[in-house]
């Protein structure tokens, strides 16, 4: 259950930060979302014991950038997995999405600033949350509903 507390709170960020971007370009709104970011980082592993390198059985159709990893996964009541990687990579956002994004995910929803990224994207396998902020890279990924 709580995966999807986090689906939840990444997607009512995401909508947050999409309409916070229609106005973009206020260094104040530039601040907001780059704390929103941080905090979206701190909430996707919040709770979660993380070990060093990639979580058992993460999928390898999801390319992370390159940066020291630490993971965890967690499976659900109902059967469903949901894996988190936390990668430390500076300035590694546009990095992360244009990997994915050449692995053949499509962009469902996407905010930049200023080095940092929010967003989602999709396969026919696989759902990535996508979160960036200028030091680290976070990937929370569940199979496609």
């Amino acid at each position: 259950m709580r995966h999807l507390e986090v689906r939840r709170r990444l997607g009512a960020l995401l909508l947050a930060l999409l309409a916070t971007g229609a106005v973009a370009g206020c260094d104040a709104i530039s601040g907001a979302a780059g704390d929103a970011v941080e905090r979206a980082i701190e909430e996707a592993v919040d709770g979660l014991d993380l070990s060093d390198g990639l979580p058992e059985g993460f999928p390898a159709d999801v390319v992370v950038v390159e940066g020291q990893t630490r993971g965890a996964a967690r499976t659900d009541a109902d059967g469903t997995t949901t894996w988190v990687a936390l990668v430390s990579a500076t300035d590694s956002g546009a990095a992360a999405r244009t990997a994915l994004e050449e692995a053949g995910f499509t962009v469902d929803n996407v905010i930049t600033h200023d080095g940092g990224l929010i967003g989602q994207l999709s396969s026919d396998a696989y759902d990535v949350k996508l979160i960036a902020s200028d030091t680290q890279v976070v990937y929370v990924v569940t199979p496609a509903a």
